[in-house]
């Protein structure tokens, strides 16, 4: 996940594989998916009689040992259950994608109910594709024996677009970067949100191991290029609260801009709804008060941009912070206006007002207006604001996460000729040496 570089022939490899496979999802059925499970099977047999194999000629130590040993009778097991049990995996296997469908089907529920509630326009579309996706779901959970083609056509389509994505990435990576400009622009086909949903808290993981070896990791700042960053996409790693689902925003000109759920008094429903609101702070204040006050680890993302470009972002933000919006102010603020008696206000919004010198803007119109953690986040306004720049990331899930957009730039990174020149993450380290 921290790799500096990527091979070109491995977008050409997976690009081929993905149109190969989704094609044969689409026109052979349910014996892909079953040969997929054998497959799987004898991979794990492999792989648990390796760590089998491992214990007895390598003498780790005696808790790894024992970790190694269950483990690949764990994974021998797992196998020998699916074999003999291969329809009903089958059958599970397009349950459980039915699960993730009707999942899908009550964001869109919840957010179609916060349209109607706040006057939102788009509410006919949103309630079209609820129903679509709730039929759906119904179909594949009761009668999976019958409708688990159709799950796999849709499967096979994904595979095949992301086949074609993997190969436009090859393409941009092997002929000259002069002519690639024609590429760079078409839609990235992201990986499924069951997977990105949980790349925040294995970069937390990650992160700590490679800390815990050797604090001075040299993994956590790499650069592609000794030009300094026009741009940075800061993605927040948080291990508990709304944020540990991960949190980004856009850092330009040395100013962070940011969305999200910051008015303490208008959150509801586990802190997952609230009124939309914008914040501007100054970067290095910002950074150091989210790793040493909150204890997050920030994976910031540089971009080197044209001048064309950084005219195109500033277009964007100075629309987005003056369109629809009005001055907000968290208690802290309103405390040193007379508005409200003196305390130690220490929700986030009123610190970031004192540590970062943030100044915030509520939405007062638009889809925006209401922050939903699972639909209208943070990721959108990012996503709209490098839309003018970038690669749209097509939006499959009704839903752009953060992990979803890590995944994206650091694939980004890993490419020769990607305009992501930088990947720094901040820890504690960063600033043990500096006065409080």
């Amino acid at each position: 996940m921290l790799e500096k570089t990527i091979h070109s022939i491995v977008y050409l490899i997976v690009g081929i594989g993905c149109i190969i496979l989704g094609f044969t999802c689409i026109f052979v059925g349910d014996n892909i998916l079953k040969l997929t499970l054998t497959l799987a099977s004898i991979s794990l047999v492999a792989n648990g009689l390796i760590k089998i194999w491992n214990c007895f000629t390598h003498h780790p130590i005696r808790e790894k040992l024992t970790f190694l040993l269950l483990k690949g009778i764990l994974d021998i097991s797992v196998a020998l259950f699916i074999v003999y049990n291969l329809s009903f995996v089958y059958h599970s296997v397009i349950i459980l994608f039915g699960v993730y469908v009707l999942v899908n089907a009550l964001i869109l529920l919840i957010t179609y109910l916060l349209y109607i509630r706040y006057h939102i326009k788009g509410r006919l579309a949103l309630l079209l594709k609820c129903i679509i996706y709730f039929i759906f779901a119904i179909l594949l959970i009761l009668h999976p024996e019958t409708n688990g083609k159709y799950a796999q056509i849709i499967i096979g389509i994904y595979l095949i677009i992301y086949g074609i994505s993997g190969l436009n990435d090859f393409i941009i990576e092997t002929i000259p970067k002069e002519k690639t400009d024609a590429f760079k622009k078409l839609i990235k086909i992201p990986l499924p949100l069951f997977i990105t949903a949980f790349t925040p808290q294995r970069l937390i993981n990650l992160i700590n191991e490679l800390i815990e070896v050797e604090p001075k990791q040299t993994k956590l700042s790499v650069k592609k290029s000794q030009q300094t960053p026009n741009l940075e996409v800061i993605i927040h790693l948080a291990k508990s609260g709304t944020a540990a689902f991960g949190h980004m925003e856009i850092c330009f000109n040395n100013k962070i801009y940011s969305y999200g759920n910051y008015d303490l008094h208008s959150r509801k429903f586990f802190d997952m709804i609230g009124d939309g609101v914008l914040l501007i702070a100054d970067r290095d204040a910002y950074i150091k008060y989210n790793v040493t006050q909150l204890n997050r680890y920030l994976v910031c993302f540089g971009l080197q941009l044209t001048a064309k470009q950084q005219r195109d972002i500033k277009k964007r933000i100075t629309y987005l912070f003056s369109n629809n919006t009005e001055n907000w102010y968290p208690d802290a603020a309103k405390a040193d206006m007379g508005e409200i008696p003196k305390g130690d206000y220490k929700e986030i919004s009123s610190d970031l007002y004192r540590y970062t010198n943030a100044k915030f803007k509520k939405i007062t119109k638009g889809k925006n207006k209401k922050f939903f953690v699972l639909r209208t986040n943070c990721a959108i306004i990012v996503d709209y604001i490098l839309g003018s720049i970038s690669s749209t990331i097509l939006n499959i899930n009704g839903l752009i996460a953060p992990g979803t957009y890590y995944e994206y730039l650091n694939n980004e990174f890993m490419k020769k000729n990607s305009s992501v020149i930088t990947r720094k993450i901040y820890t504690q380290n960063d600033f043990i040496d500096e006065d409080d």
